[in-house]
């Protein structure tokens, strides 16, 4: 069977109705990814009324992101067996759903339930949405169709936050994910009144269930350790040393089974293009960092400083103010840019926005947290389009799905990772700074006797609302002081990123020429 049914000429969609439609795609990706952050403000909000600390209250992140991150390796087995039009309509459409429970979880538990399953009917929409949106667009237009793709990908995140808080303050953290209801079920509605005549070709070919539930597996069990190691005490833990040691044996019958299985869920053959394997390491290392450093300043903000959902959200509104004009800017002259001085650039910058973002103290102001975020989002614009070409335009039209898959399988299991390594580096860093500022707290040290004088003051003589007062000002300066040592290791991170630029090409080739189609992995 041939794949020309697959690459349908976009002149099948006259201009207005394909551009309605690449919108309704886009908007569809912008939901899908605008959930990955919209929750990060209200994480205090939610884990407030639902009875639970801060630290269970980001499970809601990183179970949305594993679950998402699992069935992405199934999306060119779903496409071929159900079709890529019907399967990203179902999709949007069981999103759109399971956003609706979410907003009616009345416990925390309930709410990680609908969120993993939230997760799990996002995974298809994220590649799907780039192969899609590709489709209609003839190949000439590819970089703009890229540009519009990236700018839902890279607003959405950073629009997260603002939007996630303004809905919490305003009318209650439920809507924000009732707010995909109207959008998901529009964009689906388009997408199939418009495309349905060009589905792909249905094929009955089998699927590595065992392969599955392996991966699943190990990648379940490692996020759940990396969430609950802190909070357990890490190997001191049983319950950490039995989840460690199933995922360890999952992973180990993964690579087993997956040498000898004759359909594996993941295309291996990408790992013979050099140019592929760079770009979505670089690209798990940009979603490793950027993510850490994301989550945690909100959080930060409010449990710090006392900002409310909606002025910390407007700080990290400052990531969207260059992307918003940019990125169309960047995806439609792409093709005459030099990409490797373009990820160069937008890596220098995204370490330097780090840097900013850890040299916060309780007395930065408002300005000073919003630049952090405007330079986070120039190297954004400049790093994030070139990946995502050079990533999808060095594979063959056939394997653009399996590539947009796997490519987006690791940077989601990288953005979990991320955030909840962050977390843990932070809370430790924060018991490793606090321990040092509290046992040099002596009120009968004549040398700090000025610094208590004021504390004495405000607390009237009582000696219990003194220390009340100061122990409350240590784990303020002590939580400070651990995000600044989490983003420094985050900019180490980083660093790869520039050498490993040395190895893709300036300018991205013509695209390869599809193979036979005589083999599934």
């Amino acid at each position: 069977m041939t794949a020309v049914t697959a690459a349908a000429p976009p002149a099948q969609i006259p201009r207005l109705p394909l551009m309605i439609t690449a919108f309704a795609i886009t908007a569809a990706n912008f939901m899908n990814v605008l959930d990955l952050t919209i929750a990060v403000v209200a994480v205090p909000s939610i884990s407030g009324t639902l009875g639970a600390s801060p630290s269970q209250g980001t499970w809601i992140l990183t179970i949305y992101s594993v679950c998402l991150a699992i069935v992405l390796p199934l999306t060119p087995w779903v496409c071929k067996r159900y079709g890529e039009v019907r399967t990203f309509t179902v999709s949007v459409m069981m999103f759109s759903l399971t956003s609706w429970a979410c907003g009616m979880s009345t416990s925390m538990e309930m709410l990680v339930f609908f969120r993993a399953l939230q997760g799990l009917s996002s995974g298809l929409i994220v590649p799907l949405s780039q192969t899609v949106l590709l489709r209609i667009f003839p190949p000439e237009k590819h970089g703009m169709a890229i540009g519009l793709w990236s700018i839902a990908s890279t607003i959405a995140p950073v629009l997260g936050p603002v939007l996630g808080g303004v809905i919490t303050d305003g009318i209650g953290w439920p809507w924000i994910f009732y707010l995909n209801i109207p959008i998901g079920f529009l964009a689906a509605w388009i997408v199939w009144t418009s495309m349905s005549h060009m589905e792909t070709p249905i094929q009955k070919v089998p699927v590595d269930a065992v392969g599955m539930f392996l991966l699943a597996s190990t990648v379940l069990l490692f996020q759940l350790v990396l969430d609950k190691g802190h909070e357990l005490d890490w190997l001191a833990s049983a319950d950490i040393r039995l989840m460690l040691n199933i995922a360890v044996i999952a992973f180990i019958g993964y690579v087993i089974w997956e040498r000898r299985e004759p359909h594996p869920i993941i295309d291996y053959s990408l790992f013979k293009i050099p140019v592929f394997v760079i770009a979505s390491i670089m690209g798990v290392i940009f979603n490793f960092t950027y993510f850490a450093s994301t989550v945690l300043y909100p959080i930060w903000m409010q449990s710090a400083l006392g900002y409310t959902a909606t002025l910390s959200g407007l700080v990290m509104a400052g990531t969207s103010v260059l992307p918003i004009v940019g990125m169309m800017m960047v995806g439609k002259n792409i093709g005459r840019l030099n990409l490797r001085y373009l990820i160069i650039s937008g890596t220098l910058a995204m370490m330097y926005a780090i840097y900013l973002q850890a040299q916060s103290t309780t007395d930065s102001t408002f300005e000073q947290f919003i630049w952090a975020r405007v330079v986070m989002g120039i190297g954004f614009t400049l790093m994030f389009p070139p990946l995502m070409v050079i990533s999808l335009g060095s594979v063959s039209q056939e394997r653009t799905a399996s590539a947009a898959s796997f490519f987006n399988f690791f940077r989601t299991i990288a953005t979990s990772v991320g955030i909840a390594v962050g977390i843990s580096i932070w809370q430790s860093r924060t018991a490793f700074h606090r321990q040092r500022l509290v046992e040099d707290l002596n009120p009968l040290n004549p040398a700090l006797s000025e610094a208590f004088a004021p504390l004495e003051q405000l607390s009237a003589g009582n000696e219990q609302a003194m220390w009340a007062m100061t122990e409350h000002l240590a784990t303020v300066q002590a939580s400070t002081l651990g995000l600044n040592d989490t983003f420094i290791v985050c900019i180490w991170v980083v660093v790869p990123v520039l050498f490993l630029a040395m190895f893709i090409p300036a300018k991205l080739g013509p695209k390869p020429a599809n193979e036979p189609i005589n083999k599934d992995g």
